[in-house]
C-alpha cells in the first residue's frame, strides 16, 4: 500500500507521479502496511505464517472487512493478492480509486499522522 510518508500526510503521491489528490493524509482507522512489506529482498512472496503475522499485527483478520488502496489502486492490487489469494481472506476489497479519489473528494474524512496501532 502506501509508504510512510503518504500516509501520514508528508507527501500527497511520490516523486514524479501525475495522479495525485488534493489533500494528504489516510482514511479514518487504516493501517499502513506498505505492499513491499509482503515480499523478500529476492522479490518472492513471505510464507503464509509471516504473512498472516505481518497483517494480524495491524488487524487484519480474515473475520474482518479489508478494504486495500494505495494512490490508484497498482500497490492495493498486490495487497488484495496476498490477502485474497495467498492468505484466504474472503472478505477483502480493492479500492481502484484509491487516495487520489478519496484525498480529492470533498467532505470526507481525513486523518494524518503516523499509523498508531
Amino acid at each position: 500500500m502506501r509508504s510512510a510518508p503518504e500516509f501520514s500526510g508528508e507527501v500527497i503521491a511520490p516523486p514524479g507521479m501525475t495522479e495525485t489528490a488534493q489533500r494528504g493524509g489516510h482514511i479514518p482507522g487504516a493501517a499502513s502496511i506498505p505492499w513491499a512489506q509482503a515480499v523478500r529482498e529476492d522479490g518472492t512472496f513471505r510464507s503464509a505464517d509471516e504473512l498472516a503475522a505481518l497483517y494480524g499485527a495491524k488487524g487484519i483478520t480474515p473475520d474482518r472487512d479489508v478494504i486495500a488502496y494505495c494512490r490508484i489502486g497498482e500497490r492495493s492490487s498486490h495487497t488484495w493478492f496476498v490477502l485474497h489469494e495467498l492468505l484466504g481472506y474472503r472478505r477483502v476489497r480493492n479500492y481502484d480509486g484509491s487516495w487520489t479519489e478519496w484525498g480529492s473528494m470533498v467532505g470526507v474524512p481525513i486523518e494524518r499522522g503516523s499509523d498508531r496501532r
